[in-house]
């Protein structure tokens, strides 16, 4: 690695771990000056995304502020290579799911897993452990070891081995769950009255609560306990309401809504924001379900169209600032609909049709870029 690559590692890392812990907005001209720096080294070493720059007339002179760097639609990810480092050197690669062909997945290039890391491990002990360090976590998605190359397991299998007792497990492993172990686990932590961090993907809880119906068993969980849903559907199961996937949740494992969580991530990002309910009840504030990002995540919401900045209270394109992508891109537009408010921000579904205009790269653009 170069030298320039190894001073951004460093100056992103030190952002993190200076304002992990941050309620205010006092780093924003910090931030707004790494982003700055993150960008011109992407703009030299990352030659599509300096060439999709371009073609929006952005450059080191015009872009002054980190809300008016290039936003790399997500879409690109299936079509470019977008990293700095040479990729054959990666030490991990992400892939989106949704198909079997490669070619047509997002494809997340990790030239170190340094800051990928310590972004995950900050980001969920603020937001999900705030009151605590060890919990036994019981996982209902795949680790590493069956899922090697997506980033959901990886963050599970890295929040085992930094936040996990010794006693944490993972119930999905050759393609099935374990519905046995976990029943076991479940009725093991009931009995001893230990708080539990049940995670996994929301279309995970759609098959258990139907497992649990059928074989007419519910849980009473220890106080303290955490219900973790780690992102949507996706298309793996039948789609409810998160309403209602959340009430039922509460209703099989006895535990109140203030203790279920939901996360927001994906490939091509390298950092998560969360819901802010568990945070607001450990500093003994209202509670709020609206998702809240770390300090090194800034996030836009963006008229689809036009892709200018909407009025808070306004539905629009979700624009996501993310140091910790330091090697591929930092500035990101995904295709989910959300709605700001002074506490956050809500999902409210995904992108389609004519309304993902503005999150869309046309063929020619591509060509451009190769």
């Amino acid at each position: 690695m170069s030298k320039h690559s190894k001073e951004i590692q460093a100056a992103v890392l030190s952002f993190i771990n200076k304002y992990k812990d941050s309620q205010t907005e006092h780093y924003d001209s910090e931030f707004n000056q790494l982003a700055m720096q993150v960008f011109a080294y992407q703009f030299q070493n990352n030659t599509s995304y300096k060439k999709f720059a371009q073609l929006r007339n952005k450059n080191m002179l015009t872009v002054k502020n980190w809300w008016d760097l290039p936003l790399m639609p997500i879409q690109a990810y299936k079509e470019l290579t977008l990293a700095t480092e040479n990729t054959s050197q990666a030490a991990d690669v992400f892939y989106s799911s949704g198909t079997t062909n490669i070619n047509h997945r997002s494809r997340h290039y990790i030239s170190k897993l340094n800051i990928w890391e310590e972004s995950m491990r900050a980001g969920f002990k603020k937001y999900v452990l705030p009151n605590m360090d060890k919990i036994r976590i019981l996982s209902l998605f795949p680790g590493m070891t069956d899922n090697p190359n997506s980033s959901l397991s990886r963050y599970i299998s890295t929040a085992i081995r930094e936040f996990g007792t010794e006693d944490s497990h993972i119930f999905f492993e050759d393609n099935q769950f374990d519905y046995s172990g976990l029943i076991q686990a479940l009725k093991e932590a009931q009995q001893n009255q230990e708080p539990i961090l049940l995670l996994g993907a929301s279309f995970s809880y759609v098959h258990l609560l139907a497992y649990l119906q059928q074989h007419h068993q519910s849980f009473e969980l220890a106080k303290d306990s955490i219900i973790f849903d780690t992102g949507g559907f996706k298309g793996k199961s039948k789609e409810i309401t998160m309403d209602k996937l959340y009430t039922d949740l509460g209703r099989a494992f006895k535990i109140p809504r203030a203790q279920i969580i939901n996360m927001y991530g994906m490939t091509e990002i390298s950092s998560q924001c969360y819901d802010r309910n568990l945070l607001d009840h450990a500093e003994n504030k209202i509670i709020h379900f609206d998702k809240v990002t770390p300090s090194w995540v800034k996030t836009q919401v963006l008229d689809t169209e036009t892709l200018q900045p909407v009025v808070q209270g306004q539905r629009g394109l979700l624009a996501y600032y993310d140091l910790a992508n330091w090697d591929s891109c930092v500035a990101i537009l995904t295709e989910d609909i959300v709605i700001e408010s002074h506490d956050g921000f809500k999902i409210i579904g995904r992108a389609k049709g004519a309304v993902a205009k503005g999150c869309s790269i046309t063929a020619d653009e591509l060509l451009q870029l190769e």
